[in-house]
């Protein structure tokens, strides 16, 4: 029914038997091959075949519509129709291998598809499926090789030089990023390659330990990473760290370095979906690196004479304290507290008085504020 060949030719002898064009998007709408001709049947076919993923307004309005819900939980054709965005109707159709949803077929029939259009969507999907499966086994090989890579990319020094032959020129940037589970979700790095492949072809992703780290062009590594961030999020909840720029790979090394501070911090800090630089997390990574000390020593923390006080008289000198540092006033202190500000001020003078703690020394306030950050976000 369908020509023997790469997922292209499959895409073009569907869009023949269906009279209208054809994309074939795995499960994070980025493009793995289309129909040729026809192409400029609206804006969202166009945008899509250019940057090999659905741009970002038709996505969200597909979402809106409760579309990847459906391709979820349903193996049937329907049709998708957003006159809002300008798109021509599609019909679609969900892509399973061995009941794992991994692609979607989307034909721009212009309305409701015939029953024959039907037929052969759904034959399709099968036929999609096992080339999607042919094309990631041969790819296993490719994947191998490119773990080791990063790995010598990321290490900086005279093998990230070596490794480097194979790049574009710089400056790159290292990006890791991790999950909120203890294991990578499954396909989390083999989306993130698609999507590089799709618009960063120089750049190379695979994962070392719990982390997958990237290695990207430096000016484009946030952009990238959000919009990355932000196709995953439905599945997977994950935080970036972005490294330095690094105009030689030999410093690819101290650019992993930080890119691994950030995005541990964040992740520590529960603030999935973050995309962040050094600057964007320093306060989180200063918590981080000094929390080591903190639990080493807790009784050298002036945090722990409130901490001791609160657990003997449940004074709330805890809570007091962190309005006051958070506002820097009585007055949106107590509100923030839901108390009157002479309640506030008692606690307050409580403290001083009872834990010999000075608020008004910058020093005192400064390592509160430092161990009261690194138990969590305010």
């Amino acid at each position: 029914m369908f020509d023997d060949g790469d997922l292209f030719e499959v895409a073009n002898s569907l869009a023949g038997m269906v009279n209208a064009p054809v994309t074939i998007e795995d499960r994070d709408t980025v493009v793995v091959a289309y129909s040729g001709g026809d192409q400029d049947v609206d804006e969202a076919r166009v945008g899509t075949i250019l940057s090999r993923q659905v741009p970002v307004r038709f996505r969200d309005a597909i979402a809106r519509a409760g579309v990847f819900e459906r391709l979820e939980r349903s193996d049937e054709v329907f049709v998708v129709d957003l006159p809002e965005v300008q798109m021509v109707p599609r019909a679609v159709v969900a892509v399973r291998d061995q009941d794992r949803l991994v692609g979607s077929i989307w034909a721009a029939v212009g309305g409701a598809p015939t029953p024959e259009q039907e037929a052969v969507l759904l034959a399709a999907a099968p036929v999609v499926a096992a080339r999607l499966r042919s094309e990631r086994e041969r790819a296993d090989v490719v994947r191998r090789e490119r773990v080791r890579l990063v790995a010598d990319l990321v290490s900086g020094g005279e093998g990230a030089e070596e490794a480097a032959t194979r790049l574009s020129r710089g400056p790159w940037a290292v990006v890791a990023m991790r999950s909120a589970t203890d294991e990578l979700p499954p396909d989390l790095w083999s989306a993130f390659d698609l999507h590089l492949s799709a618009i960063a072809p120089a750049a190379v992703c695979a994962p070392v330990g719990d982390t997958i780290f990237g290695v990207l062009p430096a000016a484009a590594a946030g952009r990238i990473m959000a919009d990355f961030a932000e196709r995953v999020r439905r599945r997977a909840r994950v935080v970036v760290g972005i490294g330095p720029a690094a105009d030689r790979a030999s410093g690819l090394g101290e650019s992993r370095a930080v890119a691994e501070q950030v995005a541990e911090a964040v992740l520590r800090m529960g603030r999935f979906g973050a995309v962040s630089e050094l600057a964007d997390a320093w306060v989180d990574v200063l918590a981080h690196r000094v929390e080591p000390l903190l639990r080493a020593h807790p009784a050298a923390s002036p945090l722990s004479r409130l901490e001791e006080y609160d657990a003997t008289h449940q004074a709330g000198l805890v809570d007091a304290v962190r309005a006051f540092l958070v506002e820097g006033e009585v007055a949106p202190a107590a509100e923030r507290l839901h108390v009157h500000p002479n309640t506030l001020r008692n606690r307050l003078r409580r403290a001083r008085e009872a834990c010999a703690l000075d608020l008004a020394d910058p020093d005192t306030r400064l390592a509160l504020m430092i161990a009261m950050r690194a138990r969590g976000p305010w």
